[in-house]
């Protein structure tokens, strides 16, 4: 795995604990959207040299 997908899924998992926290279920499910979010996000921390 990418350190953009590992650091993604770990921003999703964040962000879903944070809406479950104020919304409950509805929340972690909107907080598995913010995985795919993070992984473009994130893009920045592969190696730039892949990118010729």
């Amino acid at each position: 795995m990418k350190k953009s997908q590992i650091a993604g899924i770990l921003f999703g998992v964040a962000m879903g604990v944070l809406f479950s926290v104020s919304m409950g279920t509805v929340g972690f499910a909107l907080g598995a959207g913010f995985v795919s979010l993070g992984m473009v996000m994130f893009e920045g921390l592969d190696d730039p040299q892949d990118k010729k």
